[in-house]
């Protein structure tokens, strides 16, 4: 990235010494040329300086114990006013389109979130299909890739004597007409 911006350089002040307004000049035009260079280093210069910023101001605070505890309470309290209030829209109000399809999925994922709540059937339905979902993913991969493993290796599928002399059969035959495995002949 250097040697470009040297060749740039060159390219647009024509090689000798710069004053400090044809160094400005040059800073543009290089920033023309190349302008995603120097959006790199913009976002690697913001991104580092952000995150000194946020850690500093987080020092600043001061968040020991005690802050950080009456935040995650904040938290869970937001949680729990969200929860309620999601309820009480699905349960007041007709949302229909995108809209309620987001706001239904809101509320089954902070249903798994949010403290139990025994006396509410539709909670104990929406933390079970969220338990569900996860779980059932997980285990829906873990299979799919025991089958696919075990075909790889050929465990799940036992050939007969029969089939095997076939297949034989059928690749000594695509060898002799000329070259590789005909896929088509088997």
């Amino acid at each position: 990235m250097a040697a470009l911006r040297v060749a740039a350089r060159r390219f647009v002040s024509g090689g000798g010494g710069q004053t400090p307004a044809v160094a400005v000049a040059v800073g543009q035009a290089q920033r023309r040329l190349f302008p995603r260079l120097f959006q790199v280093d913009r976002a690697r210069s913001t991104t580092s300086s952000a995150a000194t910023a946020n850690s500093n101001a987080a020092a600043g605070r001061g968040l020991d114990g005690d802050g950080q505890e009456r935040i995650l309470k904040e938290i869970h309290n937001m949680r729990e006013q969200l929860y309620d209030l999601t309820s009480e829209a699905e349960r007041t109000y007709e949302i229909s389109g995108k809209a309620g399809r987001e706001v239904a999925r809101l509320r089954q994922e902070l249903a798994a979130q949010v403290e139990p709540r025994s006396n509410d059937r539709t909670w104990r339905v929406l933390r079970g299909k969220s338990i569900f979902e996860r779980y059932g993913g997980t285990a829906a991969f873990m299979f799919t890739f025991y089958v696919l493993a075990g075909m790889a290796m050929g465990s799940i599928v036992e050939l007969g004597p029969e089939e095997k002399r076939w297949i034989k059969k059928k690749r000594s035959e695509a060898r002799k007409k000329g070259g590789g495995l005909d896929t088509m002949s088997l």
